[in-house]
């Protein structure tokens, strides 16, 4: 197959959307497929010959996300060189409709994935976030129409969006259920992001050294991951943090492993919890060298009631590290409570980290089921699923309406 992935949200930017396109991109490729990615422009990159940038207006603030020049015809006309058998979209807004243009002009199958809960996102949007500020100074009228937008229209919007794709992912089971309840009434399948081979790859040297570096000294080392933005809950999670150090004294230390806006007041909350010996902000790691923190650590903590699936709490199972999270969608469609590790709201958090950091026995057994959680989640097994439903949607018995051309790395 040819198969067209179109996004506003790619690399180099670091995030959710741009990983899952990128494995799954690869791994349909390693299995024979072409597939191209339409991605929006970021300046100098070092992108390969399937990627095709195009011109954008301008980046939504620290969203990654970037608005396209819809009516540029060079883009539709790029895209009628490729001989694409099948487009797999994956923003529900400008480059979703042109996704939906181009699908009904070459009678070609579009594919959605909803890999977002954009209403907790609005914030990025600078108008949204001065009407909140707003509301916040005491205005209902404001309050009530922000709310009816998070909760009633951008929802149903999405969901009418998806309605006119043929086929609909999910990348959970609890996401699934949120769209049916939404409305969608296209076929709905669950697809996660794939975990590929390096997340399970040992390297026990560089691991010692990560944890003689990061614990420093302490008994107990543990890990997050996850982008620093307000929807990641990351206070509620240093909250949990201070409540912890009066369970247990200054015995651990938490590694905060990602970059974002919210970076510089998490650190003024670390300091006013008396939490800055306990815990450490990395910054943005490379994603290859996730594995080796993650075995440095005793446990992965995580704090998000935003996404839609649990890649990060996936990736840290992948290296055996049992995962204690708050109660949430993605978090609770692969975290098996008492067997990879444990689910629990915010007032219960610190007394289970507590409990499962005083239990070396309980921490191995979580540790050996997380690993073969993560192995039913490999990026070739996710792209078998891929292969199974583009054929589902109509892609396998193509004819092809648009001659195929050479692959060359182009730039509209």
């Amino acid at each position: 197959m040819r198969i067209a992935m179109m996004t506003s949200n790619y690399k180099p930017f670091v995030g959710g959307v741009p990983i899952s396109i990128e494995r799954l991109a690869n791994s349909l490729r390693q299995r024979g497929h072409t597939v191209f990615v339409l991605a929006p422009e970021c300046g100098s990159t070092d992108d390969d010959i399937f990627t095709i940038r195009f011109r954008t207006v301008r980046p939504l603030q620290h969203g990654g996300f970037r608005l396209s020049q819809l009516f540029d015809p060079a883009l539709p006309h790029i895209f009628s060189t490729l001989g694409v058998d099948l487009i797999h979209v994956h923003d529900p807004f400008f480059v979703g409709h042109l996704a939906l243009s181009l699908g009904r002009k070459y009678h070609i199958p579009v594919v959605y994935t909803h890999h977002t809960r954009y209403e907790q996102y609005l914030h990025y949007v600078r108008a949204y976030a001065a009407a909140e500020a707003r509301a916040r100074e005491g205005h209902p009228l404001t309050a009530g129409f922000l709310r009816e937008l998070r909760e009633g229209w951008l929802p149903a919007w999405v969901a009418a969006f998806e309605n006119r794709c043929d086929t609909v992912i999910a990348p959970s089971e609890s996401m699934r259920q949120e769209l049916l309840r939404l409305g969608v009434c296209r076929p709905v399948h669950v697809l996660p992001t794939g975990i590929p081979e390096y997340a399970f790859e040992r390297d026990d040297i560089e691991s010692a050294r990560l944890r003689r570096e990061l614990s420093g000294g302490k008994p107990h080392l543990l890990c997050t991951v996850s982008r620093l933005g307000r929807e990641k809950n990351l206070d509620a999670l240093l909250r949990s943090m201070a409540v912890l150090k009066e369970r247990i004294g200054d015995t651990f230390r938490l590694a905060v492993l990602g970059e974002g806006p919210e970076r510089a007041a998490l650190e003024t909350l670390r300091g006013r919890l008396g939490l800055g010996g306990n815990v450490c902000f990395c910054g943005a790691v490379e994603n290859r060298s996730l594995a080796a923190f993650h075995r440095a650590s005793d446990l992965f903590v995580f704090s998000s009631r935003s996404e839609t699936q649990g890649i990060v709490l996936l990736e840290a199972m992948a290296a055996g590290s049992p995962v204690i999270a708050f109660q949430a969608p993605g978090a609770q469609d692969v975290v098996r409570d008492g067997l990879n590790g444990f689910l629990t709201c915010e007032a219960d958090f610190a007394p289970r980290v507590a409990e499962v950091l005083g239990n070396r026995a309980l921490r191995q057994a979580l540790s050996s089921v997380a690993i073969r959680t993560a192995r039913r989640f490999t990026t070739d097994e996710i792209a078998r699923g891929a292969e199974a439903l583009y054929c589902s949607a109509g892609a396998g018995d193509m004819v092809r309406l648009m001659p195929p051309a050479p692959v060359v790395r182009q730039t509209v």
